[in-house]
């Protein structure tokens, strides 16, 4: 009962920070010019991939926690030593590059962004390894929230601003309410691990070894993930201009939130399927597989039939064109959402997360093949189908390495049975018997 009422809370957390995300992008789709909007989205996905590359190596913390807990103080000790120093370095190699490079505007703040990132990934990382996913879930909403706040009052103070400088205090406003969202992470993390040794930092060899070995394929991995992800994006941006781009953004942003929901399962798989046997892990990941096919159809459909008012929210003449690389998005990411559970049986269970990294070169490497050949004569379209297909992709490449790996029937990670939509069943018979009281 107490983990059905988790998982049901994690998913209105989740609900909430694709409804924050989406606002966000929306204001900010309102307030700056459409090319500006474009750069802001570039920026924060650039940032992000910092956090990417950082979180291989923080994925070693999460993933030794569970497994050694007796060495608890000597795990985040090290921890603390190489995200902090890294984190410092990393800002300080930032400012040199401002001051000899001089970068674009969304590069430059990104530069800049990219530790906080590293930072709160370090923070969220040891909360759920930890199994504390009611503070993750408030935490993975804090630099949303603190977003939205500080902007809207800026807008109403900064109204009739002349357009030019609006993109770069949204820069400033999105740094800060990242250091406002970190401190709040790290200083739960360290309440919640009892301060003390905790809050140390020290070189330990054998964490060492271990970061170097698994943090290093871990990070490959997960960076491979997201450039994966995002390979329709720069590759629009490459081919075509910053308008193009902030339409397409909004398509990608809007199909996005469907992968934002269904985040909670792999949330709640992460702990379990660390600590379980290979065996037990395996049936769990198949059992979730299953759960998050079916909640990211569900999810799907909804999206679809409200995508047209999103677009009336953020400006129907502005953003009217991304309605159609939306709908072709979809079904795309209702594959990756299920193959990233499935990822998480390699990198967890096994501790193979080379495995991640292989299938993410291979889909990079055919997804941006077909950018190129269909960018330049369908445009957006061109990119959606590229993802899309690419996706189809990833997922059979997953299913065919876990039976492989695993020795056991990949079919059970994606065959639904009248068992997994039982719950989806019991809650429609509940709403329709309620609403018949009602009547």
């Amino acid at each position: 009962m107490i983990g059905r009422k988790l998982t049901l809370y994690s998913f209105i957390y989740r609900g909430l920070s694709s409804f924050l995300t989406f606002a966000n992008s929306a204001i900010a789709a309102r307030y700056l010019p459409t090319a500006s909007r474009g750069e802001f989205q570039l920026s924060t996905t650039v940032a992000t991939l910092g956090q990417s590359f950082s979180g291989g190596y923080t994925n070693y913390f999460s993933y030794a926690l569970p497994r050694r807990p007796e060495d608890r103080a000597q795990i985040v000790q090290m921890g603390n030593f190489v995200m902090y120093l890294f984190s410092a370095t990393f800002w300080l190699c930032a400012l040199a590059a401002l001051w000899i490079w001089h970068p674009p505007l969304a590069i430059a703040y990104a530069l800049v962004g990219i530790p906080f990132t590293f930072l709160f990934g370090y923070g969220s990382k040891l909360l759920n390894s930890l199994g504390e996913i009611s503070w993750l879930n408030r935490v993975n909403i804090a630099q949303a929230v603190a977003f939205l706040v500080l902007y809207l009052a800026f807008i109403a103070s900064h109204w009739h601003m002349a357009p030019g400088p609006r993109l770069m205090w949204t820069f400033r406003i999105w740094l800060v309410s990242w250091a406002l969202c970190v401190a709040l992470t790290l200083a739960v993390t360290y309440q919640k691990l009892g301060f003390g040794e905790a809050l140390k930092w020290r070189f330990h060899r054998a964490e060492w070894r271990g970061l170097y070995r698994y943090g290093t394929a871990s990070s490959l991995a997960i960076v491979t993930g997201y450039v994966n992800y995002r390979t329709d994006f720069w590759m629009l941006a490459l081919l075509h201009s910053a308008t193009t781009l902030s339409i397409y953004g909004v398509a990608v942003a809007a199909a996005e939130i469907l992968n934002t929901l269904t985040q909670t399962i792999a949330t709640m798989v992460f702990h379990r399927v660390t600590a379980a046997s290979v065996d037990d892990a395996g049936a769990i990941t198949e059992s979730a597989s299953r759960q998050t096919l079916i909640t990211s159809i569900f999810a799907a459909f909804a999206l679809a039939l409200g995508m047209p008012v999103i677009v009336l929210i953020y400006s129907w003449h502005k953003y009217g064109g991304s309605l159609g690389p939306f709908y072709v998005l979809l079904p795309g990411l209702v594959l990756k959402a299920t193959a990233n559970v499935i990822a998480q049986y390699f990198s967890n269970a096994l501790g193979r997360p080379t495995a991640l990294t292989w299938v993410n070169l291979a889909v990079i490497a055919a997804n941006a093949l077909m950018c190129l050949g269909l960018i330049p004569l369908a445009g957006m379209y061109g990119a959606s189908i590229a993802s899309t297909l690419s996706y189809v992709l990833e997922l059979a490449l997953y299913v065919t390495w876990y039976r492989r790996a695993s020795g056991r029937d990949s079919r059970a990670l994606w065959r639904v049975t009248r068992t997994d939509l039982a719950p989806y069943l019991e809650l429609a018979r509940k709403v329709r018997a309620r609403l018949a009281r009602t009547a």
